[in-house]
């Protein structure tokens, strides 16, 4: 079942995704922010630590965003940083050729860890393979329709 279009992965998205691997191995980034499709700030992380910073073009559209992601994500010590992480995975794992899937200890929900099916397979077959082959890893594929990993079940 999709989301309803009030929902923050619905009513926000992120464009113009960029990273840069610093000299030391850390990686900083920068995302637009969007609210409905229409620009109204950008996130960056620097790669040192710490919450991400905000440039918010519209300021009401900005606080907005913090709110909702407070109510999304009450216990997060920053909620909008890993309301804006979770968005730029929906925006990454929608725009794969390849059908996304994971297994428990892929660390999905931490670390963004998955794994991709070999080109041209379709998220039915896949499903139908992690079905019948690893159950016991309890797999879980992405599913474009709703953005998010759903449990795979045996079939019947």
């Amino acid at each position: 079942m999709a989301l309803p279009i009030s929902h923050p992965h619905q009513r926000y998205s992120v464009s113009g995704y960029q990273e840069t691997e610093l000299p030391d191995g850390a990686v900083a980034w920068s995302v637009g922010l969007l609210r409905y499709g229409q620009s109204f700030g950008m996130a960056t992380d620097h790669g040192r630590g710490g919450p991400v910073d905000w440039t918010f073009t519209d300021s009401t559209h900005g606080q907005e965003f913090l709110t909702a992601a407070a109510g999304l994500l009450p216990d997060a010590e920053h909620p909008a940083d890993v309301l804006v992480e979770q968005l730029i995975t929906i925006r990454q794992l929608n725009s794969l050729d390849q059908v996304a899937y994971c297994f428990d200890g892929d660390r999905f929900e931490e670390s963004g860890g998955h794994r991709l099916a070999e080109p041209g397979r379709s998220f039915a077959e896949v499903r139908r393979e992690l079905a019948a082959e690893h159950a016991d890893r309890n797999p879980r594929i992405w599913d474009r329709s709703v953005s998010a990993m759903v449990p795979v079940t045996p079939e019947g």
